[in-house]
């Protein structure tokens, strides 16, 4: 009975932790180039057997001690990589990529991987996000002459006619990776499907409300009742 109610509990702690997922998701739905997050769940038993992994069989604990194993007590995010939308802007500042890999990008140092691909020239004429962080080339920062701009699909950054740098893609796969000059990549979230998602995990969570309720109510009676049979 009482395994019943951690187990409750812990479900109740997952789908609080899922639903904060799903309304980010919802609020990012317009961000170009998001993806969107989900919810991992692993029991106990199967958060222990990872964290064990690299032990000798004879050195691990003996758990579980009962073959049922349902409390649900890690949660953990992981980001859905399906591609988002390519939408044309027109806008030869606009980048979009199509297939594995995210633009670089450094900021005070610090570099991050982004599919967000909406850039503009600065003024030192390098290229930069409108928050002023640096898209990255093969050899740094991308500094852009006076000139035409135009973009290959594997990166490459011609100006006038003469190649001055590649677009650095982290991850990215020969032959499936390339870059879509003028265009964005919207976002791959689907708010039909993460409402749907929201309804569910809600009447998920108000089930577990109710066997919690269940529980302790034969628990008080047990308590307060039991010894007057």
């Amino acid at each position: 009975m009482i395994r019943a109610f951690f187990t409750a509990a812990s479900g109740m702690v997952a789908q609080s932790s899922k639903q904060d997922i799903i309304a980010n998701n919802i609020a990012n739905a317009q961000t170009m180039g998001f993806k969107r997050k989900r919810i991992v769940a692993a029991s106990f038993a199967q958060a222990l057997e990872r964290s064990i992994v690299g032990l000798r069989d004879a050195d691990r604990p003996p758990y579980p001690d009962s073959p049922v194993q349902p409390v649900i007590v890690a949660v953990d995010e992981a980001v859905d990589a399906s591609p988002g939308a390519v939408r044309l802007t027109g806008n030869m500042l606009d980048f979009a990529i199509e297939g594995p890999g995210a633009f670089e990008v450094v900021s005070s140092g610090t570099s991050r991987p982004t599919r967000a691909g909406s850039f503009r020239i600065d003024a030192s004429r390098e290229l930069c996000t409108a928050e002023g962080t640096k898209l990255q080339g093969k050899s740094g920062n991308i500094r852009v002459p006076q000139g035409k701009l135009e973009v290959a699909p594997d990166g490459t950054v011609i100006v006038g006619g003469a190649e001055i740098d590649k677009i650095k893609i982290n991850g990215e796969k020969a032959g499936e990776t390339k870059i879509t000059q003028g265009a964005l990549e919207e976002s791959n979230v689907n708010v039909v499907r993460e409402l749907t998602e929201m309804i569910v995990n809600m009447r998920s969570f108000e089930a577990n409300q109710r066997v919690i309720g269940n529980i302790d109510r034969t628990l008080d009676k047990l308590i307060n009742e039991g010894g007057r049979v």
